[in-house]
């Protein structure tokens, strides 16, 4: 699926399909279908070049979201041999060895309807990308409470650090409720049970969570594979926080009623559209406060450091909010923490929020804010550059 990332979405098919002749698998049984979903900026440059390896592409004259996008590609690959079919966006790169755990597991477990990778924004796959939580009313109301009341938010961070740490810890199979949209792979079959790969009803957001939901309603079990690492280069299609723009978000908005309707019946959206309400009421003042105090460090165009009290292993958790609802996080071990050149160039041009744990007795080691001032990278990662990537040394060393 493109929109306006067309040089990542050309690497991603590449990346793709290195790692495809890496297991062994044909490449004529490999089908990568690329749907332009209407860009506003001029992709044909890529286009053309992706067509040009070999790969199809599909230039919609519409923005048929995400879910319709996935579903007019799926219909272009009704005579690939391969037994299966991946969700992808384009703003990921495939790293040597991430293909394989995918397509072993879920050709050899047929229990499994989806699984999906360990996702970085770095090649040197430090920052984990946030963990995503099953929507539900519960879920939605307390982290609308949290947004302003600093208990809540206490509470509701310790929560979803509690199913973060084995997700950003695991070195293998992981079931859950709730994947990630960005790489999916599934079995061919398993699809063809469905009505559709994504409901079309959803113009944008929500439509993998129903995806999640439909598989899990037919006993099929969801997994995260620790073992398969990928980039996911965070953003670059929707912009900064995920709202590019005003028609992201109105989208949003329509995606979010349809999916509690849905599931939840004309009272649970009724009462989603009123928490929504509610949180819209709340005093600017008193909205997405830090729940701990923070030390403002400034600006930097270099990657920023922090001293931390004592030595010992440690959890770095970071987001763009003072409240810490939605962070991603990384292990460390030692009496400060470097942010790696390589994950500094990926992050944005913004003010970001940042807390150190001690990751065996959870004790805040310290937290703070700054602004990075020096513009991020916004060209996707290269063949040379990834020639000689190796896995980092003695992750499990941060995460028994």
């Amino acid at each position: 699926m493109n929109y306006n990332t067309g040089n990542y979405a050309e690497r991603c098919a590449a990346s793709l399909v290195d790692e495809w002749l890496a297991i062994g698998r044909a490449r004529e049984d490999l089908a990568i279908v690329v749907v332009d979903n209407a860009s506003p900026n001029d992709q044909e440059e890529f286009l053309v070049r992706i067509e040009g390896a070999g790969h199809i592409v599909i230039r919609s004259s519409e923005n048929l979201g995400y879910a319709g996008g996935m579903n007019l590609a799926l219909e272009e690959t009704a005579g690939c041999k391969t037994d299966l079919v991946a969700i992808l966006n384009p703003d990921l790169y495939f790293l040597p060895g991430s293909l394989r755990p995918l397509v072993e597991y879920i050709t050899e477990n047929e229990d499994c309807g989806a699984v999906d990778p360990r996702a970085y924004i770095d090649p040197a796959c430090a920052l984990n990308l946030p963990r995503n939580l099953l929507p539900t009313i519960l879920d939605h109301t307390w982290m609308a409470i949290a947004q302003s009341s600093r208990l809540a938010c206490r509470a509701y961070s310790r929560h979803r650090l509690k199913k973060a740490l084995p997700w950003w810890s695991a070195e293998g199979p992981v079931d859950s409720n709730m994947l990630s949209g960005c790489c999916l792979f599934l079995r061919r079959g398993v699809v063809e049970e469905m009505d559709h790969l994504m409901d079309p009803r959803y113009p944008l957001y929500y439509e993998d969570t129903d995806l999640f939901r439909t598989l899990n309603s037919m006993g099929y079990r969801l997994v995260h594979h620790g073992a398969s690492r990928v980039l996911h280069h965070w953003s670059r299609s929707t912009g900064l926080v995920g709202f590019g723009d005003s028609e992201a978000m109105r989208r949003y908005v329509v995606s979010q009623k349809k999916y509690y309707t849905k599931f939840y019946g004309r009272l649970g959206a009724a009462w989603i559209a009123l928490v929504n309400a509610a949180v819209q009421r709340v005093p600017a003042r008193f909205q997405n406060r830090p729940m701990i105090e923070l030390v403002d460090l400034g600006a930097f165009d270099e990657p920023i450091e922090v001293q931390l009290p004592r030595s010992g292993r440690f959890l770095v958790e970071m987001g763009m909010a003072p409240n810490f609802l939605l962070s991603a996080g990384l292990f460390g071990v030692g009496d400060r923490w470097v942010c790696p050149p390589a994950t500094w160039q990926w992050f944005f041009q913004a003010k970001y929020f940042m807390r150190v744990l001690d990751r065996d007795s959870g004790e805040l080691l310290g937290a703070w804010t700054f602004v990075k001032s020096a513009p991020g990278r916004d060209e996707p990662m290269q063949a040379d550059e990834m020639a000689s990537w190796t896995p980092p040394p003695d992750l499990s060393a941060h995460r028994s």
